[in-house]
């Protein structure tokens, strides 16, 4: 199989544990072991004894219970889990297409949504973002005229990875009634979901809405807890989640016995966890609103009602790639061109980590420094 190199994952692997400051990653604020274990009385012994023998391929038993709460009407038998998000991703695309098919994919996007089906061989559209009065959107129209009898899969992402897009119920809802028409698989990668703003920003699960919807949910974003590297797939089309799991037994076989105790610790007391993390996201944003509000001269940004990131647009110059690379050179300070996702001249913030402020008085003294003469 000939694959595209990972953009966006060699560029953390070369510069994210080396940078002394970030205004870019995409995750919430993690915990230890410790904090996460007192979360739950008891919890503490049990994860003492627990016993680290193998698990089973689908997740363990007690583990879907507690990830299906996240649902309306998914359940246990509805769910298998996976290493992180991006092996559900990949098994996902592995399981489903060959080279005749096509599918949508929902554009600027985290790059294997879009990679794995073009080493398949698929013909991949790009239903790309809109920006009007600098907020993105997507034409549903546009996407209707793109779907043809081969058609296989769209892909989607809500909230959006890095614009900050979320569909609104009624355009989730025309997108299922074009998929169902046509019968076509629905892939929607919903990593950021439960880190709505407020409760009205709050839409349905595809997994839930669409009978051929398959989500993509994990710890690793809205819980802050990308070291448990816990993923799963949910759908209600059980031919779907098998003919993923029997790949499933060529790759990792079965998840780490210490994650999933933990991921269960987790779910089971999230709305804690969700509730420390949604503050600390707007707890962030008026410090960017403050900042671009400033400097409204040479950025623009569409602030997101959803999840911990957005994209920023530079109006001053396109290389966002030559000034990130010379942020991380001069201030040690982390940020995400816009080129990782083909889309130049903008890059990636995060506002779910608790550092944000020194980050950005960091990129204020670069932005003094360099930009303003």
């Amino acid at each position: 199989m000939a694959i595209k190199p990972f953009k966006l994952e060699r560029y953390y692997t070369l510069y994210e544990f080396s940078a002394k400051h970030s205004l870019c990653n995409s995750d919430c604020e993690a915990m230890s072991i410790g904090e996460l274990l007192s979360l739950e009385e008891g919890a503490k012994d049990k994860f003492d004894n627990l016993w680290l023998g193998y698990t089973e391929t689908k997740g363990h038993p007690e583990l879907r219970r507690d990830i299906s709460a996240i649902y309306d009407k998914i359940n246990s038998e509805n769910l298998l889990v996976c290493s992180g998000a991006q092996e559900p991703i990949f098994l996902f695309s592995k399981a489903m297409l060959s080279s005749k098919d096509e599918v949508i994919v929902q554009t600027p996007c985290y790059q294997s949504l879009q990679s794995i089906p073009e080493s398949i061989g698929c013909k991949v559209n790009r239903w790309e973002v809109i920006y009007k009065d600098e907020k993105p959107t997507y034409d549903i129209d546009e996407l209707k005229s793109m779907i043809s009898s081969h058609t296989k899969i769209i892909y989607l992402n809500t909230p959006h990875n890095p614009t900050g897009f979320h569909f609104s119920k009624e355009q989730q809802l025309a997108i299922v009634e074009l998929a169902r028409a046509n019968n076509i698989v629905i892939f929607c990668d919903e990593v950021y979901r439960e880190l709505e703003h407020h409760s009205e920003y709050m839409i349905p699960s595809i997994a839930d809405v669409y009978e051929n919807g398959v989500a993509v949910g994990v710890m690793s974003k809205s819980y802050g807890l990308p070291g448990l590297r816990i993923g799963w797939l949910a759908s209600k089309n059980s031919k779907i989640l098998e003919k993923v799991a029997i790949l499933k037994e060529y790759t990792t076989i079965c998840n780490a016995a210490p994650s999933e105790f933990l991921a269960g610790v987790a779910l089971r007391n999230r709305k804690k966890i969700l509730a420390r993390n949604l503050q600390i996201v707007l707890n962030n944003l008026p410090f960017y609103d403050a900042f671009f509000d400033k400097y409204s001269d040479l950025f623009s940004w569409y602030k997101p009602n959803a999840g911990p990131i957005a994209f920023v647009k530079m109006k001053f110059d396109n290389d966002d790639m030559a000034f990130a690379e010379q942020a991380l050179k001069e201030k040690k300070l982390l940020l995400l061109p816009g080129e990782i996702y083909d889309f130049k001249g903008y890059f990636r913030i995060g506002f779910g980590r608790k550092k944000i402020p020194q980050a950005l008085n960091i990129f204020e003294e670069f932005i003094c420094e360099n930009i303003i003469k």
